[in-house]
């Protein structure tokens, strides 16, 4: 089974080419419509930042980051030779 990582790396991955296809679509789209390149090229990028934080948001909440432990407690500092000696 793959780690949380593994899992964290692709699903990025996969949000950010689904972003890029949307966001080129939406260009595409846009520029067929009659619109200036301008206004498809903003509409793209607008598309693709809107789909790439819709996903990590959803990326985040389905995989969520690993729990990193507590430290452990300090050990107690060892008898000194003073305390050994007197007992």
């Amino acid at each position: 089974m793959p780690s949380r990582q593994t899992v964290r790396i692709i699903a990025v991955v996969i949000v950010v080419l689904l972003a890029v296809v949307i966001g080129l679509g939406a260009g595409i789209v846009t520029a067929a419509l009659g619109a200036s390149a301008l206004v498809a090229v903003g509409a793209g990028g607008g598309a693709f930042i809107a789909t790439a934080t819709l996903g990590m948001i959803i990326v985040v909440y389905l995989v969520p980051p690993a729990q990193v432990p507590a430290p452990a407690a300090p050990l107690p500092p060892p008898p000194s030779q003073a305390t050994a000696a007197s007992s």
